[in-house]
């Protein structure tokens, strides 16, 4: 397959998204698709996603996928922050009739100040890696199938 893949990443908690990066990237060249189909873009964070998707499905991309740990900062709540990008990833979705997958996480609890939970959120986002890479791949062939459809009946 052709297709060209952005993924769109935050560059916030490193190893927390460079896991799902790695694990993305992985398993879609299991699945045939070659590293140069797929561009690393990295984004200062969670909230430039969607501007930078959005830019990235204009101009030749089939499918961008956002990954982002978005936790509580105490500035404001990041629930807010994670509704407002997958919101907007969605929206982009749409705007531009082309796939745009969300591996944006956003836990109750984390603390960068203990091990065990950025073990724990680095496994996570390896398995979150590997479905964004399951959806990547169906997504691309949705649009030919309904489009397919449409000329049959």
């Amino acid at each position: 397959m052709s297709a060209k893949i952005a993924i769109l990443s935050a560059s916030w908690h490193t190893s927390i998204i460079e896991s799902a990066e790695k694990s993305f990237l992985e398993d879609m060249q299991k699945r045939g698709f070659s590293a140069e189909q797929i561009d690393i873009i990295k984004v200062p964070g969670a909230l430039e996603i969607p501007l930078a998707g959005k830019l990235a499905l204009e101009n030749g991309y089939d499918v961008a996928v956002g990954i982002a740990f978005v936790v509580d900062g105490q500035i404001y709540r990041h629930e807010f922050v994670g509704h407002t990008v997958v919101q907007s990833i969605l929206d982009v979705s749409l705007q531009t009739n082309k796939p745009f997958l969300s591996v944006v996480l956003t836990p109750q609890s984390y603390s960068e100040h203990t091990e065990a939970y950025e073990e724990m959120y680095v496994k996570h986002m390896i398995e979150k890696g590997v479905e964004a890479a399951e959806a990547c791949a169906r997504m691309l062939a949705v649009p030919a199938e309904i489009l397919g459809q449409k000329k049959a009946a």
